[in-house]
C-alpha cells in the first residue's frame, strides 16, 4: 500500500514539475526544451496549465485546432482539439502586436464573440464576428514542425494571442495572407465539420457546457512563420487589414 502511494505521488510529482516548466515559461516569456509527455501526461499538463493561466489572467475565450483533414492527419490527431484563451491574449485595439515567444505563427480565423452559446442558439448567441489572425506560440524551443500532438495538447495547443482584425457579417469565400506585402498564402475555409459556426457546435459538445468568450474557430490560412518586424496583411472578400509585430 505505501508502495502504490509512492509511485502515484511520484507520478504527481513529475506532471507538476512540467506544468511549472510551461508555467515560468509563459511568465518569464522563455522558451523551454520540449520534454516527452504520452496522451495521459499530456492532458493532465494542459488541465493544471490552463487552470494556472485563468486564475491569474482571467478566461478569455478558446481556440480551436486542427479543423482540417490534412492537419489531423499531419499531427496523427482522433479529430479537432482546443486550447485556452485569457483575457489577456486578446488583442481587441490598435495596429500594433508584441511577440514574446520565438517560435510564433499567423492564422487567418473567423472569430466570434459567444455569449452562453448552446447547440441550440447559434448564431443567436453570437454578438461579434471577426476575420482575425490567431498566433500560436509555443513555450517550446522548437518549431511546430518538430513537436507532437501531445506536446501541443500540454502546451494549451499552443495558445498565444488573439488579434481581433475586422468584423465581418459571413465566413469569407477566400483569404490572402501578405508578410511584409510578399504573399505568403492562400485559401479557402476547409472546415472538416462545414462552417465556422458547426465548429463553435463541436467546441461546446467537446467541452460539454456553454460557451461564452471570444472563440477562435480554426485555420482558414496558417499557420505561417512570422517574425518581430513584419507587418502582417489580411485581405478576403469581406474585409482587409494590416498589423505590425514588434
Amino acid at each position: 500500500m505505501h508502495l502504490n502511494l509512492l509511485v502515484i505521488t511520484c507520478f504527481t510529482m513529475k506532471i507538476e514539475e512540467k506544468v511549472e516548466l510551461l508555467y515560468n515559461a509563459y511568465k518569464d516569456k522563455k522558451e523551454i526544451e520540449p520534454f516527452e509527455v504520452n496522451s495521459e501526461e499530456a492532458t493532465q499538463i494542459f488541465n493544471l496549465f490552463t487552470q494556472k493561466l485563468v486564475k491569474d489572467e482571467g478566461l478569455g475565450g478558446y481556440k480551436i485546432s486542427l479543423v482540417t483533414l490534412e492537419t489531423i492527419k499531419k499531427f496523427k490527431a482522433n479529430g479537432p482539439d482546443y486550447g485556452i484563451l485569457t483575457n489577456n491574449m486578446i488583442v481587441k485595439k490598435g495596429n500594433e502586436v508584441k511577440l514574446p515567444f520565438r517560435y510564433s505563427y499567423a492564422e487567418i480565423e473567423v472569430i466570434v464573440l459567444a455569449d452562453n452559446c448552446k447547440e441550440d442558439n447559434i448564431p443567436h448567441c453570437i454578438k461579434e464576428t471577426y476575420l482575425g489572425i490567431e498566433m500560436p506560440m509555443t513555450r517550446f524551443n522548437a518549431p511546430l514542425n518538430k513537436l507532437n500532438f501531445n506536446q501541443l495538447k500540454a502546451d494549451d495547443m499552443v495558445a498565444g494571442l488573439l488579434y481581433l482584425g475586422e468584423k465581418v457579417s459571413e465566413q469569407p469565400k477566400s483569404v490572402e495572407v501578405y508578410i511584409n506585402d510578399e504573399l505568403k498564402g492562400k485559401d479557402k475555409p476547409n472546415f472538416i465539420y462545414g462552417n465556422y459556426l458547426e465548429m463553435l457546435k463541436w467546441l461546446i459538445k467537446s467541452i460539454g457546457k456553454e460557451v461564452s468568450g471570444y472563440v477562435s474557430t480554426g485555420s482558414i490560412v496558417g499557420p505561417i512563420p512570422i517574425n518581430k518586424g513584419e507587418k502582417i496583411r489580411v485581405k478576403s472578400d469581406n474585409a482587409e487589414f494590416e498589423v505590425k509585430l514588434y
